[in-house]
């Protein structure tokens, strides 16, 4: 562990190692929006004659044509931070692979990942021994972020190095865990040398997903941080501060899963959640049930607000909360041990007709955006029950779109902390022409996140879930 600092801790310098991906087939219109990076590694001094550690991070915007603006900031140890414009042009082949030329004459040899979500970075010098990774930044679906963007636990990997109390070149990895609350205040444990130590400090997130932090440490003292927030539950960190070049990114832990709607009683509703272990040995986890409102939700058949079950190797747990009694209405979350998979179920019974009943898949308890495909031809009926499990209040921007990608309308609804609201869809405000239409959906957060499930109505009450994707 560095002495000087546990500190750097949450930056991060070095990247996580990406796994190889098959790709389709790309273009320069593969590459396009904006994009925060981290670069970090070693680079070739003609001052020192020798191989200085070197950070850089930054953010691009390329247009889909070749062309390509931006800023990068970089941390050489023995040199001050600097930022510069460097950004010229880039080429993306048909293979992925590609360019981004600089002005200052350096060009960086691309991978383009997953259709544009991501992109790695290596300078094509003999003076540089640098990689790195770029990631679509989490507003290029339009929304704007601010402190609430940032919440929940992220683990991180950073190397790079720094100069020392006896003005040596050291150089230094690290892993370890960063908590944001959503509301500017951020905590840290690092992990290094079978030792750790853990700091508190703040944090600033601007409209465009970029910030910054800083962090003490009891025996380390005060760090100083920029950090981006991008798509896909990515951080990516710099340390500013003189003597240290550190970058690296971090990755969301799970925020656990949701069953947007929990509900039960009043004769007429019974849900249902299934739970399978596939290890070979047994787990144990709890499942916490939440009213509208945000407040705990008591299941009289489950004995409270939460219920801990227990799986042995191979078994299946079943958690039922039957129709009879009075009525009762939220959302289930959990946090489940890896190798464990699970579904709800909804049933409805009615006097006179057959139950009806659908199965419907858990969401991330982590989304910030979630689309669903819907068609309300035939008189069919939309309705969607949205979670925000978070700490902190979210504004849930929905935009429909018809089978042309024509815009039909968009609409909102303000969820506070921990709450849930449900409602036909074509009912909200600005989206009632999707009645006899057909189409998709997508509901965004810039604060907080989301938990969208959806439910088809047709005829006289049968239904069915609509599967929804978030990230």
């Amino acid at each position: 562990m560095r002495n000087l600092s546990l500190s750097l801790l949450l930056v991060a310098a070095c990247l996580v190692p990406h796994a190889v991906q098959a790709q389709s087939a790309c273009a320069n219109s593969s590459l396009s929006g904006a994009y925060f990076y981290v670069m970090s590694g070693n680079v070739f001094s003609t001052s020192y004659d020798a191989f200085l550690p070197y950070a850089e991070s930054g953010k691009f915007t390329a247009d889909g044509n070749g062309g390509i603006t931006g800023q990068s900031t970089t941390n050489v140890v023995g040199f001050n931070l600097a930022s510069s414009a460097p950004f010229q042009s880039y080429a993306v082949q048909g293979n992925c692979t590609g360019t981004i030329t600089l002005s200052t004459g350096l060009v960086l040899s691309i991978q383009v990942v997953s259709g544009g979500e991501s992109v790695l970075l290596a300078p094509f010098s003999a003076d540089y021994g640098v990689t790195g990774q770029a990631f679509r930044a989490a507003s290029a679906g339009g929304g704007q972020c601010a402190n609430g963007s940032l919440s929940g636990t992220y683990s991180y990997v950073h190397s790079g190095g720094y100069v020392d109390s006896n003005g040596n070149i050291d150089f230094y990895s690290e892993i370890g865990q960063v908590t944001a609350d959503g509301n500017g205040n951020i905590t840290t444990t690092n992990v290094g040398a079978g030792t750790s130590e853990s700091g508190s400090g703040t944090y600033t997130i601007n409209s465009d997903c970029s910030g910054t932090y800083q962090i003490t440490y009891p025996s380390a003292g005060v760090f100083s941080y920029n950090l981006a927030l991008a798509q896909g539950n990515n951080l990516l960190f710099l340390e500013t501060d003189a003597g240290s070049a550190i970058a690296g990114t971090g990755q969301r832990q799970s925020g656990g899963s949701v069953l947007p709607q929990f509900v039960f009683g009043a004769g007429v509703w019974y849900s249902a959640l299934y739970f399978t272990n596939t290890n070979s040995t047994s787990v144990s986890f709890t499942v916490n049930f939440t009213a509208d409102a945000g407040t705990p939700l008591t299941v009289p058949s489950l004995g409270g607000t939460s219920s801990a079950v227990t799986i042995l190797a191979n078994g299946t747990a079943v958690l039922e909360a039957p129709n009879p009694g009075a009525f009762g209405e939220g959302y289930a979350s959990v946090t489940l041990p890896p190798g464990v998979t699970g579904y709800g179920i909804f049933r409805q019974s009615i006097a006179g007709r057959a139950d009806q009943e659908a199965v419907v898949p858990l969401a991330s308890a982590s989304s910030t955006t979630s689309t669903l495909t819907w068609d309300e031809t035939g008189g069919a009926v939309t309705a969607v029950a949205m979670a925000n499990p978070s700490a902190v209040a979210a504004n849930v921007a929905i935009t429909v779109w018809d089978v042309n990608g024509s815009q039909i309308g968009t609409s909102s609804v303000a969820l506070p902390p921990n709450s849930k609201s449900e409602t036909n869809l074509d009912a909200l405000s600005g989206l009632s022409g999707m009645k006899g239409n057909r189409g998709s959906a997508q509901f965004t957060v810039s604060t907080g996140n989301v938990a969208v499930l959806g439910l088809r109505f047709v005829g006289g009450g049968a239904f069915t879930s609509i599967p929804t994707t978030g990230n």
